[in-house]
């Protein structure tokens, strides 16, 4: 078991696991809902199901996970709410003190709850849910963060790739940005908005044992929302576009518990969102938001390839010290 010796580059408050090809399975519910509000309508857009399964694959700096809702996922009820299709494909990559996420996620299904008089169009409608199988949810966005104390692991808490040996915490401002769009082909409406949110908070990673540990996390953010509505006409007239902006705040928790060893690990955290913009808009997302991530996963020896590959593309950083 020589490939998982602790690597040269550790320090005594966590241990880098550069050797080893890390593979995780995931579940969680982090899956969008909203609500719209209209002149005489006031109603709630939910998937019919927000699960998801993910499989990621880690190795030293470099992370890659797929997400999608597998048919055995699917809620009972999907007869009357119509079926959700989600996908989500996200690259995590470390240098250093910086962190850096690219994601891409779209929903395909939803449905609506809580209106008795609709004025939408072109809608299936059964007894008690209004079912808008075109409707689809598309993003890009990307996070960039940086950690100024050395000693708190990014990927201890993010994709294992390195285990936290001692409790360590660390102030993180990031940088969240992306674009998001709402568009169904069966009514005239789609929404489309840009955002940049600056935030700043706290982590910290508590080492309860040589095999337990715990994490919290707070952070605050502010930016600005920029919104567009395009209305869809008949051929001989353009389309009508209204624009918007708004300033949102927002406010994420963390609370996680997590047990290693030096190839299984596995664990499970808690996430929390409260946002507040300062005007009402014809489509609000959920203002509260929580949900849950459990993981599991064990650590391979890399196969030769990888590790020859990846020392190739480490020795091309122009950014590496000599």
């Amino acid at each position: 078991m020589a490939q998982l010796e602790e690597d040269s580059s550790s320090n005594s408050y966590f241990t880098k696991m550069n050797n080893t090809l890390n593979l995780r399975l995931d579940l969680d519910n982090d899956v969008r809902s909203f609500e719209y509000e209209g002149v005489d309508d006031q109603y709630s857009i939910e998937p019919n199901t927000n699960l998801r399964l993910g499989v990621a694959v880690n190795y030293r700096f470099i992370s890659l996970k797929i997400s999608v809702s597998p048919k055995f996922l699917e809620a009972d009820d999907s007869a009357l709410k119509g079926k959700t299709k989600i996908f989500k494909l996200a690259l995590n990559i470390f240098y250093k003190d910086f962190y850096q996420n690219f994601d891409y996620n779209q929903v395909n299904g939803y449905y609506v709850s809580g209106i008795d008089n609709p004025t939408l169009r072109d809608i299936q409608r059964d007894e008690e849910y209004i079912i808008l199988p075109d409707l689809k949810t598309l993003s890009f966005a990307g996070t960039t963060s940086y950690r100024f104390n050395e000693n708190y692991s990014f990927k201890a808490v993010v994709n294992q790739n390195e285990i936290q040996t001692k409790s360590a915490g660390s102030f993180i401002p990031s940088l969240y940005y992306g674009y998001f769009e709402i568009t169904n082909e069966t009514t005239p409406e789609d929404i489309k908005s840009f955002f940049v949110i600056l935030n700043a908070g706290y982590y910290h990673t508590f080492v309860i044992n040589k095999s337990w540990y715990s994490n919290l996390g707070l952070s605050t953010g502010l930016g600005p929302e920029f919104n567009k509505i395009i209305t869809r006409s008949n051929d001989d007239l353009p389309d009508a576009v209204s624009r918007d902006t708004s300033l949102a705040l927002k406010i994420r928790t963390q609370i996680g518990l997590g047990y290693n060893s030096t190839r299984f690990y596995g664990g499970t955290s808690l996430n929390g969102s409260a946002t507040n913009r300062n005007e009402q808009s014809v489509i609000k997302f959920n203002s509260v938001q929580g949900y849950f991530k459990i993981y599991v996963g064990y650590r391979f020896d890399a196969p030769k390839s990888f590790e020859k590959g990846m020392d190739w593309i480490e020795s091309k950083n122009p950014f590496k010290k000599e």
